[in-house]
């Protein structure tokens, strides 16, 4: 049975074993880690002194794990200043930590770079028949608003994309790829 097994209660230095492991897995915030070792400590006190020992070893610091994920939401997933900032308080960011960091790591981004790059992996079919059927562009307004941008900047760069379509540059070419693939592959 490993789900009763998972259940038992650490003692401290097992539980500070149990933290190093979750720590190397994936980045925690303070507070995160906190939640996941209170489930599992045997004394509730032990948790503080696994996190204050955690920290006083550089292992646990809340300026790194939220770099790190600004970092990683920016190059790899294109989101937004506003999405992210939202992501590091629900992981329990402190506000100014969390809004010099988002600064910091938006610092020389532009804005409309990252929507470009976010409508060219998600409109996947004919931008013009999505952007003038209103239910579709509705669906790319809730998807923009969702990656963290601006109404302002979304508004913006749908009107760049219907006034100059070659602004999605790239677009046509990736498309006609998928059609040549789709086809091969019906074959």
């Amino acid at each position: 049975m490993p789900f009763a097994a998972s259940s038992k209660k650490l003692a401290p230095e097992a539980l500070f074993a149990y933290a190093v492991k979750a720590l190397d897995r994936r980045g925690h915030t303070e507070k995160e880690l906190r939640v996941k070792l209170q489930t599992r400590a045997a004394a509730t006190s032990s948790v503080a002194e696994t996190i204050e020992r955690l920290k006083g070893l550089g292992y646990l610091n809340d300026q790194r794990t939220a770099e790190s994920h600004a970092y990683a939401r920016r190059e790899f997933q294109r989101f937004g200043k506003r999405r992210v900032m939202t992501e590091l308080q629900r992981r329990g960011v402190d506000f100014e930590t969390a809004k010099q960091t988002v600064e910091q790591a938006y610092h020389e981004v532009d804005e409309m770079d990252l929507i470009r790059e976010h409508l060219r992996r998600k409109l996947s079919c004919d931008p013009d028949a999505q952007l003038k059927d209103q239910k579709q562009f509705a669906k790319v307004v809730r998807n923009l608003q969702g990656a963290g941008f601006t109404s302002g900047k979304i508004i913006e760069a749908l009107g760049k994309v219907v006034a100059e379509p070659e602004w999605l540059d790239g677009l046509e070419d990736r498309l006609a790829e998928a059609a040549e693939a789709a086809a091969e592959s019906s074959e």
